[in-house]
């Protein structure tokens, strides 16, 4: 089946009307590039309404669509150039008219938009895209006059001024069946889903470039953060596409990538950012925590490689029995003595001794944010850590006992009290300086030990350029003595803002957010501040000036 693509007004004086006007030039220049990709066997044609300036003075000022324009002749010349927002190749054709939409008594137009003399209408498939009102036009002029059955829009690259309407236009049948695809349709029919579609560098001024980020489903805050990012930085969501699956039978994950797999600003799939880097290089370092021990033993509670040198520790304690690479409570196992085996991604851990209960009978633990990031300016690179300066507890929903493994008694995993710089614990127990002391030994020993890795912006960056970061959380325990545990860190820590609808797809989730909607006043955990605040510190360098993110280090990048 040959194949005609007809972009409908993509011309500035129309692009200026459209909500997201850049977006919708890009997303229809990449229909466009991915059918010069196919030259051979794809035409394309542009439609334009153009006026010659005299041809203004013919206009009826009464005109019900175009009577404005003779009224704004004398400041503006609307419709008056032949610039297009997408610059035609020789061989594309470009049809211009001097009708608001195009009309069945139109020559030009109908000898351009017949096939072939040796094609007939039903081999042949017409694919619209651009301007809502002139697509409609089009297709009408296309299965009335000429009689074609393969008539399809593009969903994403039709728009108009008016947004109902043109979602009208688009969710109900057109009056010659006319079908409505998606551009990961549109591409997959041209065999172009799987290769790169690149925008062209040269492309025309209006409308005005913007900043594009794109959440891929990765796994990171990213999702979190787009509410910032598009309605206070002025990023513009990029769409996605299928990218990958895994290799196999049985639950394979699908991966995704921006559509035309394009090199946006920002997107939490590294390889297709070109700005900020959600995810740290050697995350794991921090985050597993095997890992993690073998970086600060010091700092952990007594744990144990070995079955036998768990037999061989004096103490009657508890035992923990984890998952490595699984946080937040998951996949422990709280057990009376060690286990008869170990397997691979298992550590076994004691019970931290004589454990600090909150009101003498509560087990807890501390949990601290951290903002953990990399920062360029010129040729200096360094590795910054924040710590939000609102601390957590998080309890257990039972009195502790020694001889009790249910996770009521011996998980600490939901927050339920706010420590404050002036919390009688956070005096007591010295915890500002013993949490951002502790804090800055795992990254910095991390640093210099090559686990954290940078890769520098190539160009000398003239102002401080943020280069990658996370927001990390750390659980931290205390014994009777005030000695601090460090008990794991989470480069993805669950984060709850009541002004998102976020998929509570946790069991803290769904707590935080019903206790927010009983009283949002007295409710313990609200991330709100904590996030918007990371995203500035991220674009902008430093904090806002009432943020409670407060800076504990700075470590500089040494020279392999």
């Amino acid at each position: 089946m040959t194949k005609t693509l007809i972009v409908c007004d993509i011309q500035p004086d129309v692009a200026q009307k459209i909500p997201n006007p850049r977006l919708w030039v890009d997303v229809t220049t990449l229909a466009v590039q991915a059918a010069r990709q196919k030259s051979q066997s794809v035409r394309i044609l542009f439609t334009q309404l153009r006026f010659d300036r005299e041809q203004l003075e013919d206009i009826p000022i009464t005109h019900r669509r175009l009577g404005i324009l003779k009224k704004l002749a004398k400041t503006a010349l609307w419709f008056t150039t032949d610039e297009l927002c997408i610059i035609p190749e020789n061989s594309e054709k470009v049809i211009r008219r001097t009708t608001f939409l195009p009309q069945n008594g139109d020559t030009v137009l109908l000898e351009s938009l017949k096939c072939d003399d040796d094609d007939d209408m039903a081999s042949h498939e017409y694919t619209l895209i651009g301007y809502g009102p002139t697509v409609q036009a089009v297709s009408h002029i296309l299965g009335d006059t000429l009689a074609s059955p393969n008539i399809q829009w593009i969903r994403e690259g039709i728009q108009e001024e008016n947004v109902n309407r043109c979602h009208a236009l688009l969710n109900h049948d057109g009056l010659f069946n006319e079908q409505v695809i998606s551009m990961i349709d549109y591409l997959e029919s041209l065999d172009s889903l799987h290769t790169p579609v690149p925008l062209p560098l040269k492309t025309t001024v209006k409308p005005a470039a913007v900043k594009y980020v794109c959440d891929v489903g990765r796994g990171g805050h990213l999702s979190l953060f787009l509410h910032y990012l598009t309605n206070q930085y002025g990023y513009v969501e990029w769409p996605t596409q299928p990218w990958y699956q895994e290799q196999k039978l049985v639950d394979a994950k699908k991966f995704f990538c921006p559509l035309g797999r394009q090199i946006v600003d920002l997107c939490d799939e590294p390889q297709f950012g070109s700005g900020i880097r959600f995810f740290l290089i050697g995350r794991k370092y921090m985050d597993e925590k095997d890992l993690l021990h073998d970086l600060v033993p010091e700092l952990m509670p007594p744990t144990f490689s070995t079955i036998e040198e768990a037999h061989a520790y004096p103490e009657k304690t508890l035992w923990f029995l984890k998952k490595v690479n699984q946080n937040g409570g998951r996949a422990v196992q709280v057990l009376l003595s060690p286990p008869q085996s170990l397997e691979s991604d298992d550590q076994l851990q004691a019970h931290v001794p004589r454990p600090l209960l909150w009101k003498g009978t509560i087990k807890c633990h501390v949990k601290t944010y951290q903002w953990i990031g990399c920062t360029q300016i010129e040729d200096i690179v360094e590795w910054q850590i924040y710590q939000h300066d609102l601390y957590y507890l998080a309890t257990a929903s039972k009195e502790w006992s020694t001889e009790d493994t249910s996770d009521e008694v011996q998980i600490t995993t939901m927050r339920t009290e706010r420590l404050y710089q002036d919390h009688p614990w956070r005096i007591q127990w010295n915890l500002t300086e013993l949490c951002q002391r502790n804090i800055e030994l795992v990254v910095r020993r991390a640093v210099e030990q090559r686990k954290l890795q940078v890769e520098a912006k190539p160009n000398r960056c003239e102002k401080k350029t943020t280069v990658q970061f996370e927001i990390h959380s750390a659980d931290w325990m205390l014994d009777e003595d005030g000695r601090m545990y460090l008990i794991e860190c989470n480069g993805i820590p669950v984060l709850y803002d009541p002004g998102q609808n976020q998929p509570l797809v946790t069991r803290g989730l769904q707590l935080y957010d019903r206790l927010y909607k009983e009283d949002p006043t007295s409710a313990v955990v609200n991330d709100h501040a904590l996030m918007k605040d990371a995203v500035y510190l991220a674009l902008r360098g430093t904090p806002p000036a009432d943020s409670l993110w407060t800076h504990v280090s700075s470590i500089p990048v040494t020279a392999s």
